[in-house]
């Protein structure tokens, strides 16, 4: 019995035809700003305060009116927005580095020391028995941080480097640190929060 060649082929070539779509369309997608849709908006709840977020009033963190946040307790000060709730996209490790140069020439709350946290300093914002909703397509998840932060991202880029092509982060979910591809795409999920070490003459004005 001699089998028609052509038939065999036919669903192959209209499920690759397929697959080609699906990669064109998210990529697409993430190429405007990965926007809250199906494929590229990956966070639901941004900046704006929200039913439910109140503030924990907790005296080891100081808004300082000005875009930035002091922990009193560490000795740092962070940028009270992350790069996610600012630009709207995730950037890498790579991006990164334009991203605090750009903090930096502006002088952002005064200062041109920003810089990208440890792992350490990251660990230190992690509070199990504070919660921040994070919308992820249609679930909800916690992001263990004080409320100062606002709707603020679960995953973020340290400044250690591992294994030469990947990069620490940390993640606020879960409570751990995780190594990532440095150069990877926009849609990982992870993006910045600065900070900067305060000094002693700063120390000794927020006595």
């Amino acid at each position: 019995m001699k089998v028609d060649s052509s038939n065999i082929f036919k669903p192959a070539l209209f499920l690759g035809a397929l697959l080609f779509c699906f990669w064109v369309t998210a990529s697409a997608l993430a190429e405007e700003g990965q926007k809250d849709n199906i494929f590229g908006g990956q966070i639901l709840s941004l900046t704006d305060k929200k039913e439910g977020l109140e503030p924990s009033n907790d005296p080891r963190y100081q808004n300082n009116q000005n875009g930035t946040v002091t922990d009193l307790k560490e000795g740092l000060m962070w940028k009270q927005q992350d790069s996610y709730q600012e630009l709207k996209k995730w950037l890498n490790w790579e991006m990164a580095q334009s991203y605090i140069a750009d903090i930096n020439e502006k002088r952002f709350g005064g200062h041109d020391d920003w810089k990208l946290p440890t792992r350490k300093q990251l660990a230190s914002l992690y509070e199990e028995d504070k919660v921040i909703p994070w919308k992820y397509y249609w679930t909800v998840n916690e992001v263990h941080m004080d409320p100062i932060f606002g709707y603020t991202s679960c995953c973020f880029w340290s400044s250690e480097i591992h294994k030469e092509e990947y990069a620490w982060t940390f993640n606020y979910i879960r409570g751990k640190a995780y190594p990532s591809p440095r150069g990877g795409p926009g849609l990982s999920l992870s993006a910045i929060r600065l900070v900067r070490e305060i000094n002693e003459k700063e120390r000794t004005a927020k006595k």
